[in-house]
């Protein structure tokens, strides 16, 4: 099938470019490098984020640690099993794009780049905190490409990497307050769809946080369901 409409994002330039908006509106401030240990609790509010810069107090708390989300909650008693599932991706550098269309086979695709580089991927491994490439899971990545595209046989491997996509028992991300806390969100599980689902997070959490009318209904994505 031919989807005229599909399109891809660049996500290195997307968070490049969100962090420059963040610090362009004066009112958001970053905290790079800064390790995170775990959050203080007194009663049903979180009172500061003990960080190795000291505590960071705020009104309210928002955890958005991908696949990392799970031990900074699990000493307050909310356990979202969300599992760091690897994604091994392969860069070929082609002189000029064979094809010209992302092409998408089962959970794996071929993504060209008007420089002419051809992104392969993705394979999903459950190997815990482990983002280093390995040689099979490059190997299918290479035969996909090649059994797509026969004339990726013969262009250089330009680089490799692998990151940590946080999945869900049940596939759906945990969007909400965090049960038994009244200023602590969740915003995490979105295994590969983090960067598409992006803009709609932002919106209900933001509606969640300053108490508006939620544009949709979020019991789908609620942090205790089935409990």
């Amino acid at each position: 099938m031919l989807l005229p409409g599909m399109a891809q994002l660049r996500n290195p330039r997307h968070v490049k470019a969100l962090v420059a908006a963040c610090v362009a509106s004066g009112s958001v401030f970053f905290f790079p490098n800064t390790p995170t240990y775990r959050l203080i609790p007194s009663g049903s509010r979180i009172e500061a984020m003990d960080t190795s810069t000291g505590p960071v107090r705020a009104d309210d708390f928002l955890i958005a640690a991908g696949a990392w989300t799970g031990p900074l909650l699990e000493p307050l008693g909310c356990r979202l099993d969300i599992q760091p599932v690897r994604g091994q991706i392969a860069l070929l550098n082609c002189s000029a794009p064979p094809i010209q269309h992302i092409l998408l086979c089962g959970s794996r695709y071929l993504v060209p780049r008007i420089d002419g580089r051809v992104l392969a991927g993705s394979t999903e491994e459950r190997a815990g905190f482990d983002k280093r490439t390995t040689a099979a899971g490059l190997r299918d990545l290479l035969q996909l490409a090649c059994d797509l595209v026969p004339a990726l046989a013969q262009a250089p491997l330009e680089k490799s990497w692998a990151g940590l996509r946080p999945g869900s028992p049940d596939g759906r991300p945990f969007l909400g307050p965090v049960p038994g806390f009244d200023n602590l969100f969740v915003a995490a599980g979105h295994f590969r769809a983090g960067i598409q689902l992006s803009p709609g997070t932002a919106l209900v959490l933001k509606q969640m946080i300053l108490g508006q009318p939620l544009a949709i209904s979020m019991d789908a994505f609620k942090v205790d369901r089935g409990k």
